[in-house]
């Protein structure tokens, strides 16, 4: 398999990691023999394989995974052309990412995809916000994260109550009893113990992982359906908030990543589902209506320019998730929704802004591009 790295726009400030595992074939060693690192991690990752393999058939449904993973079943697998589009440059936080990812070496990054996908599963499956949610590393974030979803809560119509807001922590990898139920997802019984007491291994043995505090970990925020493993649910990542505001977004960071996955909740509750990049520059318009609006954060000129450059960090080249341009256009297309509004404090419905933006999708697109056919957007709902 290919040792490639890639990354892809997956959300409004994600960016995924195509991390083709390159692990040693190594002989089993003979039981009085240790394990070497190399082997720890290829019996993770086969690990993680088994657990993807016996997830319910629906268990992804609907989820933009972080990693174009050489596991099977995490997500759906880029449709993007294999070459970059001419004259285009990735986005800030892609660029960042990929720089991470490139001073990895073969096992770092199989041990890195291997445990971010485990991780993922946790988050997306196991984790609950029935119990106390610290958003940021040092919970530097929770505040201004519980704030924003109880707005989005009042300020969509659409049913809210039951959409969690869960936090994506690298450090949840080093607890066996999370690792254990993960891997009781789909792992078979005998199995799960041993698998969980690997993967806290694997975290710990392999320096650059940090203990779980490696931004690549977590560089992510997601979105999931009711119907997928876990029902509806909006993940933040932590190593996803550390890189925003490593490059200077700190100040609109937790509210645009919550409202443009919030816009995804917007689009699953009237079964949209384009298959071309306004399924992420949707979500940007969306979030940047909400950030905009009176009723929403009301954000000043300036701090709306900051939200769009956020946008345009996770554009990537590919015909996949939108270049910088667009997605910037995308989002700066929705603050202006809700500035030149007549009536400030009305609220334009969601299917209402679904069917607005479908229509303005089309003049930021290059009209040569040949675009996949998106969904048909459903009719508001009684």
């Amino acid at each position: 398999m290919p040792n490639r790295t890639r990354f892809l726009g997956r959300t409004l400030a994600a960016a995924g990691t195509a991390v083709a595992l390159a692990l040693a074939t190594a002989v089993p060693a003979a039981a009085d023999t240790p394990a070497t690192v190399e082997q720890d991690v290829a019996q993770l990752f086969q690990d993680v394989v088994d657990l993807y393999n016996g997830l319910p058939g629906n268990a992804l449904h609907g989820v933009d995974r972080l990693i174009e993973s050489p596991i099977p079943r995490i997500g759906p697998q880029s449709q993007a052309a294999e070459d970059p589009i001419p004259g285009c440059t990735p986005g800030s936080l892609l660029a960042y990412a990929n720089n991470l990812a490139s001073q990895l070496d073969p096992v770092e990054s199989g041990a890195l995809s291997t445990l971010s996908a485990l991780g993922q599963l946790y988050v997306q499956g196991v984790a609950s916000d029935k119990t106390p949610q610290v958003f940021g590393t040092d919970g530097q974030y929770t505040a201004r994260a519980t704030t924003a979803i109880d707005k989005l809560r009042g300020f969509w119509d659409i049913e809210s109550w039951n959409i969690q807001l869960v936090a994506w922590k690298g450090t949840d990898l080093g607890s066996q009893a999370k690792m254990a139920q993960t891997f009781s997802l789909g792992l078979a019984p005998a199995k799960v113990q041993a698998a969980a007491a690997l993967a806290t291994k694997v975290l710990y043995e392999v320096p650059v992982l940090q203990g779980g505090r490696n931004p690549l970990l977590t560089l992510n925020a997601f979105a999931s359906p009711a119907d997928s493993l876990g029902g509806k649910r909006v993940a933040l990542g932590d190593g996803l908030l550390d890189t925003v505001n490593a490059l200077g977004f700190d100040d609109v960071s937790v509210e645009s990543v919550i409202g443009h996955e919030y816009g995804h909740q917007v689009d699953f509750a009237h079964d949209n589902h384009p298959r071309n990049e306004s399924s992420e520059m949707g979500p940007d318009a969306y979030g940047g209506y909400f950030v905009a609006h009176a009723k929403g954060y009301a954000w000043n000129a300036r701090t709306q320019q900051e939200v769009s450059y956020l946008d345009a960090s996770v554009g990537d080249c590919y015909h996949s998730h939108g270049t910088p341009d667009q997605r910037k256009a995308a989002g700066a297309w929705g603050e202006k929704q809700a500035t030149s509004q007549a009536n400030p404090n009305r609220i334009i419905p969601s299917a209402t802004m679904i069917e607005k933006f479908e229509k303005e999708y089309a003049k930021l697109m290059p009209p040569a591009a040949a675009q996949p056919p998106a969904a048909p957007v459903a009719t508001a709902r009684g």
